[in-house]
């Protein structure tokens, strides 16, 4: 039995996890919902450390090099993800940062893509470009030239996701 999948034969509760997977692999980050994570990072030298998502909404801890650190004292954090140390540089060990991040539901146009992805993947389950059944033929979205893979994004839905994609970070 393969350990990544089940079985050949897709639920539609199957094609919305798959679809919210797609969405978050694209975005770089869970979106939602809400959770509380540690991290650890290494920032030596450096004054502003980056934490994998673009809506934090609680810090509980940091600790540098083993060191508790104070808010406003020693850092800053701003929704977007960005740590600044106040008048100093991070240590030589590791950062260990305790947030909370991600939206409590899902917003209404992220939702929307997800459903989207899931309900073509349903529709078409095997990636048809067109299927002609005498006088009639269907043609379904296409993600490419003559393409049509059932968990892809279209590029209008790549635009719609765009605020809520995690820039590539050092």
């Amino acid at each position: 039995m393969s350990e990544l999948a089940v079985d050949l034969t897709p639920t539609e509760d199957d094609r919305l996890l798959q679809a919210e997977a797609v969405v978050r692999s694209y975005c770089r980050w869970h979106i939602a919902p809400s959770r509380t994570e540690t991290l650890t990072l290494r920032a030596e030298g450096m004054t502003s450390v980056m934490l994998p998502s673009l809506y934090v909404t609680e810090i509980a801890s940091i600790t540098d090099d083993g060191t508790d650190l104070v808010l406003s004292t020693d850092y800053r954090w701003y929704e977007d993800g960005i740590i600044d140390r106040v008048d100093a540089y991070w240590g030589s060990g590791d950062v260990v940062v305790v947030y909370t991040h991600g939206y409590s539901l899902p917003p209404d146009d992220v939702a929307g893509v997800v459903q989207a992805i899931a309900q073509r993947a349903v529709d078409n389950p095997r990636s048809l470009t067109r299927e002609t059944k005498g006088p009639f033929t269907d043609v379904y979205s296409q993600t490419g030239a003559n393409q049509s893979l059932a968990l892809a994004l279209l590029p209008e839905e790549k635009t719609i996701l765009s605020p809520y994609r995690l820039p590539l970070r050092p």
